[in-house]
């Protein structure tokens, strides 16, 4: 595995992670903000709507609401699961590399500097999982 690529697939990892949880979390607000806008416009206008509608609507909202936490914890689940597969493989060659990776002064590797700040971003990686994923793997 390249050292870009390992950076790579760290970066588009993280970045479609927090992308999509923003995502969700604008969707989710802009749902409820119509729901009682569109309950505020009825009563506002006088529109008699019938409990069973507006019964429909909540049940749907609800629904909607439902869903779309299922489908968040589903993509977190996913994710975390692929980001603990990720450390499994590669936390061994880190450790190594930071137990002996400049074993020897003035010997610098022209990688050292990457595998330095892979080292770096790889231990915020893990901090982004929760305790018991990130240590009991």
């Amino acid at each position: 595995m390249s050292i870009i690529g390992l950076i790579a697939g760290i970066s588009i990892l993280m970045v479609s992670y927090y992308r999509l949880l923003r995502r969700l979390k604008q969707t989710i607000q802009m749902s409820a903000e119509l729901f009682f806008t569109n309950q505020a416009l009825e009563q506002s206008m006088g529109i008699e709507v019938s409990e069973e509608i507006t019964d429909i609507h909540k049940e749907n909202f609800i629904k909607f609401l439902s869903d779309s936490r299922d489908w968040a914890f589903d993509y977190i689940e996913e994710v975390q699961k692929g980001l603990s597969d990720f450390i499994e493989e590669v936390e061994p060659h880190i450790e190594y590399y930071n137990a002996y990776g400049a074993a020897v002064e003035g010997m610098v590797s022209p990688h050292d500097k990457a595998l330095k700040k892979i080292s770096q971003e790889f231990e915020k990686l893990k901090s982004l999982l929760p305790e018991d994923k990130a240590n009991g793997r």
